[in-house]
C-alpha cells in the first residue's frame, strides 16, 4: 500500500514537470517568435529610414531572443551606416558567434573595414598629400598572420590617441583595415562566389592598396556576373589612374 502511494506520488510529479517543460518550452518559443515580428518590422523600418524606430525594434527582438542573428546583423548594419563602428563590430562578432555561416556575414566586416581604412587613408593624405595619396606597396606591413595583423592595428590606434598629425601611421592604418577587408572579402567570394558586392569591394580593395592587375581581374569576373557592378569598379579603376598621373606631375614640379 505504501508502495503504490510513492508511486503514484512520483507520477504526480513526473506530470508536473512534464506540464512545466512543456509550458516553458511554450512560452520560449513564443519569445522567439514574437522577436522574429520585431526583426521583420525593424527591416520594414530599416527601408523605410525610419532608422529609431527600425533601431527600436531590433533591440526588443534581442530582448526577447538573444540569439537572433538576423537582429544583431541588421543592427550592426544600422550602427554601420551610422559610423558607430565599434558598435556594429560587435553586432557582426555576435552574428558569427551564432552562426558561422550567415550569408553576407563576411562582406559586412569587409565593408566596415574597408571604410575605416579609406577614413585613415583619407587623413594621411590630408596631412602629406605627395607621399600618402597613391599606395606605396614596398611599404607593406610586417606580420605574419591575422593576430600579429590585429596587434598592429591596435598599436597604430593606440599611437593616434596621442599624435593625431601623424600621417605615417594613418597610412599604416590604413593598409592594415584594407588587409583585414582583403581577407573578409575572399572568405565571402569562398563562401558565395556570387556575391557581387564582395566581388566589387575586393577589386576596390586591390586598387586602394596599389595593386590594380589584380583589380583588373576582379573587373573581368565582374564583367561576367554584373555589368553594373564591373562598370562602377573600371570607373574607379580610371580614376585611380588619371590621380597617379596627377600625383606624378606634381612631384616633378616640387
Amino acid at each position: 500500500m505504501q508502495r503504490k502511494v510513492q508511486i503514484e506520488g512520483w507520477i504526480k510529479v513526473v506530470v508536473l514537470l512534464t506540464l512545466l517543460i512543456l509550458l516553458w518550452g511554450g512560452c520560449g518559443k513564443k519569445k522567439i517568435d514574437q522577436a522574429k515580428d520585431h526583426v521583420k518590422l525593424g527591416v520594414q523600418y530599416l527601408e523605410e529610414n525610419q532608422l529609431e524606430k527600425a533601431l527600436a525594434e531590433l533591440e526588443e527582438a534581442l530582448k526577447l531572443d538573444p540569439n537572433n542573428a538576423d537582429a544583431h546583423f541588421y543592427l550592426g548594419g544600422l550602427y554601420h551606416s551610422g559610423r558607430a563602428y565599434s558598435l556594429a563590430l560587435k553586432e557582426y562578432e555576435q552574428v558569427l558567434r551564432i552562426n558561422p555561416y550567415y550569408p553576407r556575414i563576411h562582406t559586412a566586416f569587409g565593408n566596415l573595414y574597408y571604410e575605416k581604412g579609406l577614413k585613415a587613408w583619407r587623413r594621411a593624405a590630408k596631412l602629406d598629400r605627395l607621399t600618402y595619396w597613391l599606395p606605396d606597396t614596398l611599404r607593406q606591413l610586417p606580420f605574419k598572420n591575422r593576430e600579429e595583423l590585429t596587434a598592429l592595428l591596435e598599436k597604430y590606434l593606440t599611437r593616434l590617441e596621442t599624435d593625431t598629425a601623424d600621417a605615417e601611421t594613418f597610412s599604416r592604418t590604413s593598409q592594415a583595415y584594407l588587409l583585414l577587408a582583403e581577407e573578409e572579402y575572399l572568405k565571402a567570394i569562398q563562401a558565395d562566389s556570387l556575391d557581387t558586392t564582395a566581388q566589387l569591394y575586393l577589386g576596390l580593395t586591390y586598387s586602394e592598396q596599389g595593386y590594380p592587375y589584380k583589380a583588373k581581374a576582379q573587373y573581368e569576373i565582374l564583367k561576367r556576373l554584373d555589368s553594373n557592378s564591373a562598370d562602377l569598379l573600371l570607373s574607379m579603376l580610371e580614376q585611380k589612374e588619371k590621380e597617379k598621373k596627377e600625383i606624378e606631375e606634381l612631384k616633378k614640379g616640387k
